[in-house]
């Protein structure tokens, strides 16, 4: 028999094998299935439990149950095995039993690769605790106390020396010591102009909270006479320690009583004031040890003495606010100083002068004012831009006026040019060139015949094109619902429900103004520092009656401000769960959205190169009550500079330069702002503009200005702080800058800043122990306060027992090298015996 014959006998006797095998498994014999059965319940089980034990530190893949994982296993196990059965009629058993065992193999490598187990264990580390050792060294520190012939910084150091404090605490600790005054510093040795005239406690004890990791930071040593005199807060940051469970020990070292000292605590100014207004300056003085006598104080301008002022002392630690009113005869930078004349006995004469700078400009924001009759938020709008703010050029028409019986008016366009305190006009600014002159465009309630669409169209390219501000400020006649140019239209940030009727009438609830998400951190709502108080500020406004509905925002619209006490809260209190959190969160989202669009007040939106707000009630004039003009203006004045952009003291309409600040310390850094715009005064952008810092001749800094996008020409840069005072020169310089001055035929474009060392001797104007600060310090972060005399019992404070954090670590058991050089090795061997057997 050949051989051909004997591989068809075995392939025949395999077959009948298989199949009577077959037959006998499935076909004949029920015990079979149920032993079939049995095994593979087994193995699944077998497989769920280890699975199971193992996920108590091993974790697989989320969302994977381990039962789901070993009935997929046993399922291509059975299969495999089924293979086996066929193949062993053919290769022979010992041959597919060793096939059978590398699929299995490569089977349980693939599984172990896609379940993709993960260990996971808790491990404790010991943590190397920290103690922050923080010197004052500002300015009162190196004051000698009466009765004392050391300074409070020598005391201190001594006291801290004997107790050997600082040795016994680093055996245990690891010390890392920060020098503080205006700044925290690391080196002890680093100085700038203005380093001993301030002290800034809390930004010390921030730069601990920043340095050392919270669960190392074991406390902080303060060394200070508590004489803080900067903005922040120190019981906030001592609050953040007291949370750590992070102790402040504290030395307080300098005497209470006030040595006989004269001094200007506090001083305010204007920044920028225009031509022909009155500066008004207050300073907040002290007079301690000069019961019965009298005191000048005298306001001193470019060397000149402008005001003196005598004051009688009656009280040994006496405290009175002056106040001067000076009416400045010509523009510039104005230095001025306030003094106290020498007394007898004065113990730091140097703190009795307090200088400052003030800009007085002639440059003025264009505003036009239309209405149709004079109502109530007319009035008091023009009225303030009128009479009070001197920083607008007001023009103001009404369609309507007031007028006696047979009284006319000359006919008289609005005009940017006309001199300022000419303000009333009865038409519209006659070409688009005067449109264009406005930065600032209002629009009351007016009927929609009032504007026609040719105007439109010039007003939308005002804003779209030169950049202006427009301004819709709703009423019940026709403002905004009413409007039916198309331009109108795309111009409103809203969709009010186009109609013509009227709301007169309202009986809607009264309501209170609330700031939006987006209100909470915009400038135009900005009516107090923080937050908190900007929201405490705007919940005391009264509540108000009327306001326009709208049925939808734009996109790109800003709502700022909504009305509250109208509808039910709208807030999700519900956590959603994973898999559906980001889905609930913009459902939310789109939830709070619609129903502020709902109560919306103030919507703002940007349009092209320009702005456009809407107000959607015509009582804004009650924020008046109780305050005058404080907060009234202060909307308007935040809502135009948002939309018309800053007052630059230096430059033309279209070329303009200027600083946030006329005067900064060492620490402030620089706002540098630049406006350029073409003889329309539409928007220039330029990429080679900047702005160069000069002192004296030489340059010093150069500050690349970067365009801001949308702006009306705006380009703007923040230079590094200065740590030299003195006067220093900005200087714009670029190409089409240069261009632009060409044209007004001037050669560059220049304005100042001053650097100081501090806005006022604030640091040697209070000298005594502020000990109830100190003692709230350490109240709030779980620590105390000791005299030098007892520093050794701060000791305990920072003594505790080793600390330990637990941390979860995972180590990946598929995802190396050794799992896949496995897998691939039993790859290649089946598919070698496979090929070695003849099969495919």
């Amino acid at each position: 028999m050949n051989v051909n014959s004997q591989a068809e006998s075995r392939v025949i006797r395999g077959s009948s094998n298989l199949e009577s095998r077959q037959t006998s498994d499935f076909g004949l014999h029920p015990r079979a299935w149920w032993r079939h059965a049995a095994r593979v319940a087994g193995v699944a089980l077998g497989l769920w439990g280890l699975l199971t034990a193992m996920t108590h530190s091993v974790r697989i893949v989320p969302g994977w149950s381990p039962a789901a994982v070993a009935c997929g296993l046993t399922a291509a196990a059975e299969l495999l095995i089924f293979l086996y059965r066929y193949e062993a009629a053919t290769l022979g058993s010992r041959r597919t039993r060793q096939l059978l065992g590398l699929r299995l193999a490569a089977l349980g490598l693939l599984a172990w690769i896609l379940i993709e187990p993960t260990y996971v264990r808790s491990v404790k580390r010991r943590l190397t605790r920290q103690v922050a050792v923080l010197w004052d060294d500002s300015a009162s520190m190196d004051l000698i106390d009466d009765g004392t012939v050391r300074s409070r910084a020598v005391i201190a150091r001594d006291a801290l020396t004997k107790s050997g404090l600082l040795k016994k605490l680093g055996d245990h600790v690891k010390l890392q010591e920060i020098h503080f005054a205006r700044s925290p510093e690391n080196d002890a040795g680093a100085t700038a102009t203005g380093w001993n005239q301030a002290t800034d406690i809390a930004a010390a004890l921030d730069s601990v909270l920043e340095q050392i990791p919270p669960d190392e930071l074991a406390g902080a040593l303060l060394v200070s006479d508590g004489r803080h005199n900067r903005p922040s807060r120190v019981e906030d940051s001592a609050r953040r320690f007291g949370t750590l469970d992070a102790p402040l020990g504290i030395v307080a070292v300098g005497s209470p009583e006030a040595p006989r000292d004269a001094a200007v605590l506090a001083l305010r100014s204007p920044d920028a004031i225009h031509l022909g207004d009155r500066m008004r300056v207050s300073a907040d003085l002290k007079f301690d040890g000069y019961k019965g006598q009298q005191a000048k104080v005298q306001l001193i301008g470019d060397g000149k003495l402008l005001e003196e002022r005598q004051i009688a002392i009656p009280q040994d630690h006496y405290r009175e606010e002056v106040k001067f009113v000076h009416l400045p005869a010509k523009g510039g930078t104005g230095g001025y100083h306030i003094q106290i004349q020498p007394l007898p006995g004065d113990r730091f004469p140097e703190n009795n002068r307090w200088s400052f700078e003030t800009s007085i400009t002639e440059a003025r924001t264009n505003v036009l004012l239309v209405d149709d009759y004079p109502r109530w938020e007319f009035r008091y709008l023009r009225n303030l831009f009128y009479g009070r703010d001197k920083s607008v050029h007001l023009q103001w028409l009404l369609l309507h006026p007031e007028l006696a019986d047979g009284q006319a008016q000359p006919n008289i366009a609005a005009s940017a040019g006309r001199p300022f305190g000419q303000a009333a006009a009865n038409q519209f600014p006659q070409t688009e060139a005067e449109w264009r002159k406005f930065d600032v465009i209002i629009l009351g309630d007016l009927p929609p015949a009032a504007i026609s669409d040719a105007t439109w169209a010039i007003i939308s390219r005002c804003v779209n094109e030169r950049g202006a501000l427009l301004i819709f400020s709703a009423g019940p006649n026709y403002m905004p619902h009413a409007l039916d140019s198309k331009a109108a239209r795309d111009l409103l940030p809203v969709d009010p429900g186009w109609n013509h009727h009227t709301f007169f009438g309202d009986t809607a609830p009264r309501f209170r103004l609330s700031l939006t998400a987006e209100g909470r951190h915009s400038p135009v709502t900005s009516h107090a520092i923080g937050s908190l108080a900007n929201e405490q500020v705007w919940a005391a406004f009264p509540a108000l009656q009327w306001r326009h509905p709208i049925s939808s925002v734009k996109d790109g619209a800003e709502i700022l401000l909504t009305a509250t006490d109208e509808l039910p809260p709208t807030t999700t209190t519900a956590i959603p769960d994973a898999a559906t959190g980001l889905g609930a969160a913009l459902d939310d989202l789109a939830s709070r959205r619609q129903n502020e669009a709902k109560r919306a007040l103030l919507v703002t939106r940007q349009t092209g190169h320009g702005k456009v707000a809407v107000v959607l009630t015509d009582r804004i004039w009650r924020l008046r009550e109780g305050a005058g003009d404080v907060h009234h203006h202060q909307f308007w004045g935040n809502l135009v500079r948002w939309g018309a952009g800053p007052l630059l003291r230096a430059g033309s309409d279209t070329v303009a330069l200027g600083t946030d600040q006329l005067t900064y310390t060492a620490d402030d850094p620089i706002l540098i702002t630049a406006r350029l715009r073409d003889a329309n005064l539409g928007p220039l952008v330029d990429g080679s503009l900047r702005a160069e810092i000069l002192r004296g001749d030489t340059v010093v800094a150069t500050v690349p200005l970067v365009a801001v996008a949308g702006s009306n020409g705006l380009h703007e840069g923040k230079a590094a702080p200065i740590h030299v005072s003195g006067l220093h020169t900005l200087r714009l310089v670029g190409r089409k800058a240069a261009e632009l001055l060409s044209a007004e035929g001037k050669k560059s474009l220049t304005t100042s800043f001053r650097v100081i060392g501090a806005r006022g001797p604030i640091e040697l104007a209070e000298t005594t122990l502020d000990r109830p600060l100190l003692d709230e310090a350490a109240k709030a972060s779980g620590g105390k306060v000791v005299g030098p005399e007892e520093v050794a019992s701060l000791l305990p404070l920072f003594l505790t027992e080793g600390a330990k954090r637990e941390e979860i670590r995972e180590t990946s058991l598929w995802d190396n090298l050794l799992v896949f050089a496995t897998l691939a090795c039993v790859l290649t061997a089946e598919w070698w015996l496979r090929r070695k057997a003849g099969l495919p």
